[in-house]
C-alpha cells in the first residue's frame, strides 16, 4: 500500500489516496471527492504533517456515527463569517440524509470539552453551514486561519447529530 505524501496538496474536496483506494472508490461511488480509507475526508487544498494525519486517524477511529471526519484548513472566510461551510460533496453523501433540506439545533463541541455550545446546522444550496453561535465558538476556542481542525460528527440520543472540534495544529509548510 503506498504511504501518505505530507506534502500532498488536496484541492476541490479530494483527497490523497492510494492506487487501490482509487480503483475501490471509481467502482462504489459517482461521488467527485474521494475518501482516504472509511473515516477521513479532505476539504479543499488542506495538508497534513504525518503527526496530524496520525492523529487525525486516531480520532475517526474513536468516532462511531459513519460520518467520515471532516479535515480542513480554516481559511480566513470560516473565521471571520458568520458561518462554516462544508464542501457539497460531503454534505450531500454524508449529512444530507440526516438533516434534509431543513437544519437543527445541535451541541459543538471543542477537543476533550464537556460542556458544548449550541449552534445551528443549515442545509442551504446543497451544503452543510454551522450558523448562530460559530464566531462565538471560534473566538472563546482560538481557532484561526490556517489552522488544520477536524470535525468529527457522534450520532447522540434520538439519532441526533454533535459535532466535535478538534485543532490538529497548522499547516505545514510547502517544501520548494
Amino acid at each position: 500500500m503506498e504511504a501518505f505524501a505530507p506534502d500532498k496538496i488536496c484541492g476541490s474536496g479530494r483527497s490523497a489516496v492510494t492506487t487501490h483506494e482509487r480503483v475501490m472508490e471509481a467502482q462504489s461511488s459517482t461521488c467527485f471527492s474521494k475518501v482516504v480509507g472509511p473515516n477521513l475526508w479532505y476539504g479543499d487544498r488542506t495538508r497534513l504533517t504525518p503527526k496530524q494525519e496520525e492523529a487525525a486517524l486516531g480520532l475517526s477511529r474513536a468516532c462511531g456515527s459513519g460520518i467520515p471526519a471532516y479535515i480542513c484548513t480554516m481559511k480566513k472566510s470560516n473565521v471571520v463569517k458568520r458561518q462554516m461551510v462544508f464542501s457539497r460533496q460531503f454534505s450531500k453523501r454524508h449529512i444530507f440524509g440526516r438533516l434534509g433540506t431543513y437544519g437543527c439545533e445541535t451541541r459543538v463541541f471543542a477537543g476533550r470539552d464537556l460542556f458544548g455550545s449550541k449552534l445551528n446546522f443549515s442545509m442551504i444550496h446543497g451544503e452543510l453551514r454551522l450558523l448562530g453561535g460559530w464566531p462565538l465558538f471560534v473566538k472563546s476556542h482560538r481557532i484561526e486561519a490556517g489552522h488544520v481542525c477536524a470535525f468529527m460528527f457522534q450520532e447522540e440520543e434520538e439519532g441526533e447529530l454533535s459535532l466535535r472540534v478538534h485543532v490538529l495544529g497548522t499547516m505545514p509548510v510547502p517544501t520548494i
